[in-house]
């Protein structure tokens, strides 16, 4: 499986990038990989690993869409930035699927003009995996649709649904609405309207609205279909409230000859708690309902991430979720309003 990895944006140094994507390989025999960037400098970096050449080819740019660059400006006007060549690439059928750890709205646009909607998607959403007490669970939009409506929504159960089982291995995935309380009643008008319509639908295993606080919990849920607005404010809070604890630890660790004591001797379930939480251990946010795969990295990926987003992008492409997505939207209850 032939992927494309944008290793020209991002924040981290291209070395570490470059790196990080080539120790997935070492991982699964199955991938090769197509760096986008300065051909130069990844061929200075690759000469310092161990890898098998011939699952390595370079693709080569200096146009990079800037983590400030307006997403619009970026895609009209750098026809060879390294997004828009690694979307292409899944376009012309040579990768299955692209990844970047630049400028989100660049990367979504690049997939949308590059690549394209499966018939019937309305609208993609960004989906991800996020941990719970004893697992992890996934959540859509993550904020590619600020703006959605009822019957965007009800789409994101239906290709929440499809991942949950597919990637997550859940055999009947629960369904939940991202909502201010559990009550029936509880909501704003478009939320009521997507309760309703998920009420009907019998294949969804719809079981309500879920509160965020809830969400975390073992057994409360497995898929959380939000719009893309507040699905983001969750997720950027489940971020920092993790930094925040963390941090917190760390400092009244410090207080004290005891406490440092006891910190050292529970490092390692620090340094697990923090890898749980952080984004370079799922790698990438998906962007569902395309024709090919499209992967958003967290600006800040690390090489640790790059390994991490490599090895999922194949564990979703072997998945063949978006093959399925298109056969479950036209046969769910929402095909009337969605065709």
């Amino acid at each position: 499986m032939n992927l494309a990895i944008d290793v020209a944006s991002g924040e981290k140094p291209l070395e570490e990038l470059v790196l990080g994507a080539v120790n997935a390989l070492a991982e699964n025999n199955d991938v090769n990989l197509i760096l986008v960037g300065n051909e130069k400098s990844i061929t200075k970096v690759l000469s310092k690993a161990k890898y098998d050449h011939k699952r390595v080819d370079i693709r080569h740019t200096d146009e990079i869409i800037d983590m400030n660059e307006s997403p619009a400006n970026g895609i009209k006007h750098k026809k060879n930035a390294s997004v828009l060549m690694a979307a292409r690439l899944v376009k012309d059928k040579e990768a299955e699927g692209f990844f970047s750890p630049g400028n989100t709205g660049a990367t979504l646009a690049a997939a949308l003009t590059e690549i394209g909607r499966l018939k019937g998607v309305m609208r993609p959403p960004l989906i991800s995996t996020l941990p719970k007490f004893g697992g992890e669970f996934c959540m859509l939009d993550m904020g590619a649709n600020v703006d959605c409506t009822p019957d965007y929504m009800v789409q994101f159960a239906v290709m929440g649904r499809v991942f949950a089982k597919r990637y997550l291995k859940v055999e009947n995935p629960r369904v939940g609405l991202l909502n201010i309380g559990e009550e029936d009643s509880k909501g704003n008008a478009d939320t009521k309207k997507v309760f309703e319509r998920l009420q009907k639908m019998k294949k969804i295993n719809f079981i309500g609205n879920v509160e965020p606080n809830d969400m975390l919990k073992s057994d409360c849920v497995d898929v959380v279909v939000a719009d893309g607005f507040d699905g983001n404010i969750v997720l950027k809070t489940i971020e920092g409230t993790a930094a925040l604890v963390v941090n917190m630890l760390k400092s009244e660790v410090k207080k004290n000859p005891v406490s440092v004591m006891g910190g050292l001797m529970m490092k390692p379930v620090f340094t697990n708690l923090k890898s749980k939480m952080s984004s370079d251990s799922y790698g990438s946010a998906i962007l569902l309902g395309l024709n090919g795969g499209a992967f958003v990295g967290h600006g800040k990926t690390s090489g640790v991430g790059m390994k991490n987003a490599v090895l999922n992008m194949y564990r979703f492409l072997d998945a063949k979720i978006n093959e399925k997505i298109a056969k479950e939207l036209y046969d769910s209850g929402a095909k009337r309003r969605i065709f």
